[in-house]
């Protein structure tokens, strides 16, 4: 069912760089998203997640079974990448010092917006995508993932009935399922 994702998976144990290319450009990005709908971890933060889960990924291709799809493995991977992070995160102090070399000035300059953002809209944004972050991860793990696929990630009904190993109509009920699941997590979200 996955044979493409073992070809490329066998093209980069074998050393093909472009193999390797072709895998960067085709999974960097969506597990990006992937990583972005489920924290609020700076881009910077995002980028170094999903670096991370790359190297992993790569230093454990001779792992990858071809059971599930190669994007799926990966975000396993990312989300073992993102627990790690989360649980680090919890043990940092809430707070950084401000004596370093730097002046109050400088620290104060830099902790200003850029102009073209308003404080207000990026709050409300980044409360909106944690919400939807909290409401996602509190669903099945099969109903996260088909609505990240369809909507988070653009495939469509019939690839992520491929990549579930369902008929269509099965994809297309669990769908259903699932943004019902999300409206009753997203009602009880926004009731708190």
């Amino acid at each position: 069912m996955y044979e493409e994702d073992r070809k490329l998976v066998g093209r980069m144990l074998a050393g093909d760089q472009r193999a390797f290319d072709a895998f960067f450009c085709a999974y960097a990005d969506r597990l990006a998203a992937f990583a972005a709908r489920r924290s609020n971890l700076t881009a910077d933060g995002i980028e170094d997640l999903v670096q991370n889960s790359l190297i992993k990924a790569i230093r454990n291709l001779a792992t990858f079974r071809g059971e599930a799809a190669l994007f799926t493995w990966l975000c396993e991977i990312c989300r073992h990448e993102l627990a790690n992070v989360l649980r680090h995160g919890a043990r940092k102090p809430a707070h950084e010092s401000l004596d370093d070399d730097r002046s109050a000035s400088e620290e104060l300059l830099e902790l200003r917006a850029p102009a073209e953002y308003e404080p207000p809209h990026e709050l409300d944004l980044a409360t909106h995508r944690g919400a939807i972050a909290k409401t996602l991860n509190s669903l099945p793990e099969r109903y996260a993932r088909a609505l990240e696929w369809k909507y988070g990630d653009g495939f469509s009904v019939e690839e992520i009935a491929r990549m579930l190993g369902v008929t269509t109509v099965a994809a297309q009920s669990l769908l259903a399922r699932a943004r019902e699941a999300f409206k009753a997590g997203w009602h009880r979200e926004q009731t708190q």
